[in-house]
């Protein structure tokens, strides 16, 4: 059955699959070939952007600019309304294991094109509603088909498409998505403003299905085969470099049982858990006598900044090692703390501190997809990575409640600072003891 519904198998992280079997590359006009070859692997990068900001970008980001006018027009308690995004955790945590064994084997225009309208359709059913309970039926079914197109999909698309410069596609894929967030944030809420939350929920719903139906239907194949074309960069590595087979690696079972795959949860539950520091730049700046404005803008600035931070953790990760690149972003986002915590009587060091604080947001969509890469190889890549974001999702979820909670039980921010500090101190230590783990595993070559 499986085999009728899903007719391109193959390997997960497979760009092996495409070098080694290359009689299954389309032939076609070889200067045509060539722009093709250089060209479309970015164009598949766009399409990734263009599934990142349609799905999480604007279904949970951009989102958030309906709470209060909701709210205010229906009667409900932002804490209720707010359960929606709870649920849209809990749906792309029981999503991420089944994407991780269904992308890897999808036709995209078909499948990927229906499972972004059901979630594009959800959106603007929203502006329907007028029962609490409605929403969170949208939040499930939303949360479920986002674990298809944004963490997962992405990462087993462009593994296969790119044989060099991996972490910097997938980071450009984040990027993209965070651009489309800060163009389209103001544009609903003037929408909002001038036409009201219904009407603003549809043209979100549209701008949404656009993009990652488009995106599905248009520009992204599994595999760059499809396509006729080989992965990005396989030309310069095919002289005298080995490039990796899709069964190279660790086994599925093999590293799952392993010390390695226990410290990669460890480290991505704390990256989950003290990556909602930027929820809390409006209560701190309220807290330290800056005002919610400056709480707001450092809101932006965050947000700005993971722009480029996404694409420069990529490149990190390329250049020195996934497993270097993570712990130098550790230390980044540790600096940050300290300006923060310096911040609360020098304003201009509260807006560095937020810039850089969103480093670690940025490693928990590229650099944990890299790194898991890095430890366990091509193998079984898509099986394993799947588990840990939907296990980390489950277990760092509180994380809101925990740094709040360490708030008021201190009475300032100081104290969640030097918690999350201690949190990067934590998850740089698994990275390291994961890396010596991992090389000590079996693998097939």
């Amino acid at each position: 059955m499986l085999k009728r519904l899903f007719p391109y198998q193959g390997k997960a992280g497979g760009r092996g699959a495409a070098v080694r079997d290359t009689r299954q590359v389309i032939p076609m006009n070889q200067s045509k070939q060539s722009t093709m070859q250089k060209i479309y692997p970015w164009l598949v990068v766009l399409g990734c952007g263009m599934w990142v900001s349609g799905s999480i970008g604007f279904l949970t980001i951009v989102a958030g600019n309906f709470y209060v006018p909701i709210c205010e027009d229906l009667g409900f308690a932002e804490s209720d309304l707010g359960f929606y995004m709870t649920l849209v955790c809990i749906g792309q945590a029981i999503s991420f294991p089944i994407a991780g064994r269904l992308v890897p084997k999808m036709n995209i225009p078909v499948h990927m094109t229906i499972i972004c309208a059901i979630e594009a359709a959800a959106a603007v059913a929203m502006s329907l509603y007028g029962d609490l309970f409605m929403w969170y039926v949208s939040g499930a079914i939303i949360g479920f088909c986002m674990g298809f197109n944004t963490s997962i999909g992405v990462a087993i698309v462009l593994e296969n498409w790119f044989a060099k410069k991996t972490g910097f596609a997938i980071g450009v894929a984040w990027g993209i998505g965070s651009l489309a967030n800060a163009i389209m944030s103001p544009i609903i809420s003037n929408v909002i403003a001038t036409s009201g939350w219904r009407t603003a929920y549809v043209v979100l719903g549209v701008a949404s299905a656009i993009l990652m139906c488009g995106a599905s239907l248009f520009i992204i194949r599994l595999k760059p085969e499809i396509k006729g074309l080989l992965p990005y960069g396989y030309d310069k590595v095919q002289e005298g470099v080995h490039v990796e087979d899709p069964t190279d690696g660790v086994a599925f079972r093999d590293a799952i049982k392993s010390p390695a795959f226990i410290l990669l949860l460890v480290a991505m539950t704390l990256i989950t858990m003290t990556t909602v520091t930027n929820q809390l730049f409006t209560s701190f700046s309220e807290s330290v006598g800056f005002g919610a404005a400056t709480g707001g803008l450092m809101v932006s600035v965050a947000m700005i900044c993971d722009i480029a931070w996404n694409p420069l953790i990529g490149i990190t990760c390329d250049r020195f090692g996934a497993d270097k690149g993570v712990i130098l972003w550790c230390v980044v986002t540790i600096l940050s703390f300290v300006c923060l915590t310096v911040g609360a009587s020098v304003p201009a060091l509260a807006f560095v501190g937020a810039g850089l604080n969103d480093t670690m947001y940025a490693c928990y969509g590229t650099g944990i997809a890299m790194l898991t890469a890095f430890l366990f190889g091509n193998k079984d890549y898509a099986k394993i990575y799947s588990l840990v974001p939907a296990i980390g999702y489950a277990l760092g979820c509180m994380g809101v409640p925990i740094l709040t909670s360490i708030y008021q039980a201190t009475g300032g921010y100081n104290s969640v600072w030097l918690f999350c500090a201690a949190c990067d101190v934590v998850i740089a230590l698994c990275v390291v003891l994961a890396t010596r783990n991992s090389k000590k595993l079996p693998r097939t070559e």
